[in-house]
């Protein structure tokens, strides 16, 4: 697949993303970025950051006051105590104190294009991938304190091992970085594009992932060596999402609708299951409860580790990212839902706790 027909198959299947062109400026319309931490929930949706109140669904406050059709935000924010650190689609990336009204520390203005994924933070380095083929790292001043350039657009939460940066990249490659200045240690060619962050286990110190290329490896941190390769004798799909690790086991699904367990020490299959439709999102754990995963048509359902269905409820909309987990409910971003519907969130038990509309 060359890189132009890439770009279009991640636009449609990855974001669910429209843009048209008019006199002020782009107008983009796609999935929801939702973020958690303790009792705090931050959606990222066209023109504002809001701050959800966990308790009742509603908006406590959005960021910016005013709509600025040059600026929208789909990139989950990174909490960090009282600050969220958050790109938009008119490259800048911000942080914002919101320890009361929302107020702006500092804004990042070095890079070329839009910032989708998610960034990270270790230390006092803000980590951050953008789609101008660059990875940032930023101190927390907003200091640019190197950057990374690669082949093609990065969109995906990079990982941090002790000195390591490990990013997916599109160009078919896992790239590990030097954290102190962004060098690169070894790049691990897949075969695909790889879109989501990989998962690291300490051990077997190896990282877990898949790519388009209709396959899941285990890559060992230290040299670099794909141990295993795992394809379901070929009729693997393309994977779009992150693995989670729960009692031993590594379990991911592939866009097909496929859920797979393996061993990560071996790669061998202890099960399998299927969801019953397109799943580009991915698996998120409930502790001591199970998994919850999203099909594309918006049937989300709760598995237990023994892959019997819990609970199955049906969301309006199309669904492309994995639910998020807070310490009592499952948020579900879907669009082109009814009445606008923006997040749903279910309680562990799949009652429904309310649903997020953005103020128009």
């Amino acid at each position: 697949m060359n890189k132009k027909s890439l770009r279009s198959l991640l636009i449609v299947l990855l974001a669910g993303l429209m843009l048209a062109g008019c006199a002020t400026g782009p107008r983009a319309e796609s999935t929801p970025g939702i973020s958690a931490g303790e009792n705090q929930i931050f959606v990222s949706y066209m023109t504002y950051v809001y701050q959800v109140d966990p308790a009742s669904g509603m908006a406590t406050w959005r960021y910016p006051e005013k709509s600025n059709i040059k600026q929208v935000f789909y990139a989950p924010a990174l909490i960090d105590g009282e600050s969220i650190y958050v790109g938009d689609f008119a490259n800048d990336f911000l942080k914002i104190n919101i320890s009361g009204t929302p107020r702006i520390d500092w804004t990042f203005t070095e890079a070329k294009g839009w910032y989708q994924g998610k960034a990270t933070k270790d230390g006092d380095l803000i980590i951050v991938p953008n789609s101008d083929r660059n990875v940032y790292a930023i101190d927390e001043n907003g200091n640019l304190i190197w950057t990374h350039r690669g082949d093609f657009a990065y969109i995906s939460e990079p990982l941090v091992v002790d000195e390591m940066v490990i990013v997916s990249s599109q160009d078919h490659k896992v790239v590990f970085l030097n954290k102190k200045d962004g060098t690169t240690i070894r790049e691990v060619d897949l075969g695909g594009a790889v879109i989501a962050p990989p998962v690291y286990d300490p051990q077997t110190d190896s990282i877990f992932c898949g790519s388009l290329a209709n396959e899941f490896v285990r890559i060992d941190r230290q040299s670099g060596e794909i141990v295993w390769r795992y394809d379901d004798n070929g009729t693997l799909g393309s994977v779009w999402a992150e693995p989670i690790m729960v009692e031993g086991q590594l379990i991911f699904n592939d866009k097909t609708g496929k859920i797979i367990s393996l061993s990560p020490e071996t790669g061998l299959e202890n099960w399998q299951l299927n969801a019953g439709g397109s799943m580009p999102a991915g698996l998120a754990l409930i502790e001591g409860k199970g998994f919850v995963v999203a099909l594309e048509d918006g049937t989300v359902t709760l598995y237990g580790l023994n892959q019997q269905a819990i609970w199955s409820r049906i969301v309006s909309g199309s669904v492309y990212n994995t639910p998020v987990v807070t310490d009592s409910m499952v948020l579900v971003g879907a669009i082109k839902g009814e009445k606008n519907k923006l997040v749903y969130a279910f309680d562990f038990q799949g009652q429904p706790v309310w649903t997020f509309i953005p103020e128009k």
